[in-house]
């Protein structure tokens, strides 16, 4: 096997794996038991575990862009000629399964979020990984594991573009529709949402009689409220404050996002349906995650940067 040399945050999370590997008794993937799940037998079978990822949503899935940062993409199959390292907490947290199951890595990355469901149902990945909230029209066609990762949906606001509205040091959702509603300017918001992602549908519900203006990815929606095309933008909280973050050339005096969600989301991993005993087994290793505390390194990892609080909710309360 080809030696490498991984950078420090792997090396940590993987010396933790090791101490406590060494007082369980070794076990590789011909000792599991595949159970009444075709999909894990297919993935001792072949030795590979083939995890479908989100194109691009930091910190969970994204290119690194630092040339100088030591690479240790040789050890997962890229579905292009690529040689920059995609990283992320999902990509961090398949190694960690692999790991556990014995086999190889093969990360899949789709062209757009929208076709990972399909590639769970045509078995062209085992599982998906990818930032993904648990809903039930996706629950229609695939099963998803326990939560292991707790969000919320929040607002970034345009504070120049919101002024003419009444917008002016507004800090929740109950304010800004309070607002709204006073002054008769519901039918004039214009939010950005990105296309086929949980937001856009939870939008009608929250914002009645809003216009909504739908874009292809959730950098073009963040930019549209940027540039003065929307007055806010919907979706997950953490990707609001790392995107302020990441441009704040663009964001700063600008742009706000709420200090708190306004509603609650989960993110779990999706295998296709009829696999029971699979996700049972994921379920376990979510909660031993949490438990060993691998999770929480992985998070401070991507999180420590941008001081954004590694703090998430999950079953029984706060980890």
């Amino acid at each position: 096997m080809k030696l490498f040399k991984a950078p420090k945050r792997v090396l940590r999370i993987f010396a933790c794996i090791a101490m406590t590997m060494m007082f369980a008794p070794l076990a590789g993937a011909q000792d599991i038991v595949t159970g009444d799940s075709p999909v894990l037998d297919r993935i001792i079978s072949s030795g590979v575990l083939k995890v479908g990822v989100n194109p691009l949503f930091k910190p969970f899935s994204f290119i690194k862009e630092d040339k100088n940062e030591k690479k240790f993409s040789s050890l997962i199959e890229t579905r292009d000629d690529s040689k920059k390292e995609r990283i992320g907490v999902d990509i961090d947290i398949a190694r960690l399964l692999a790991m556990g199951l014995g086999v190889k890595l093969k990360i899949v990355v789709p062209d757009s979020f929208s076709d990972l469901i399909p590639m769970v149902q045509d078995g062209k990945v085992d599982l998906v990984m990818a930032g993904m909230t648990i809903n039930f029209k996706r629950a229609k066609k695939v099963d998803f594991t326990n939560p292991y990762f707790d969000t919320g949906l929040s607002i970034m606001l345009n504070k120049g573009m919101g002024g003419p509205l009444g917008l002016t040091g507004i800090k929740s959702y109950d304010m800004l529709m309070n607002t709204l509603r006073a002054r008769g300017q519901e039918g004039n918001l214009i939010i950005a949402v990105t296309k086929g992602k949980s937001p856009a549908r939870s939008v009608p519900l929250y914002f009645p009689k809003a216009q909504v203006k739908e874009f292809p990815t959730n950098e073009e929606a963040a930019n549209a409220v940027a540039d003065g095309v929307a007055h806010i933008m919907v979706h997950d909280e953490m990707f609001l404050k790392m995107w302020v973050a990441d441009n704040k050339n663009k964001a700063l005096y600008k742009l706000e996002v709420f200090p708190k969600p306004f509603k609650p989301d989960y993110y779990g991993f999706a295998v296709k349906k009829g696999n029971r005993d699979f996700v049972n087994m994921l379920n376990i290793f979510i909660r031993e995650l949490y438990v060993e505390g691998y999770f929480k390194q992985i998070m401070q990892q991507y999180l420590s940067a941008y001081k954004i609080p590694a703090k998430w909710n999950v079953g029984e309360g706060e980890l």
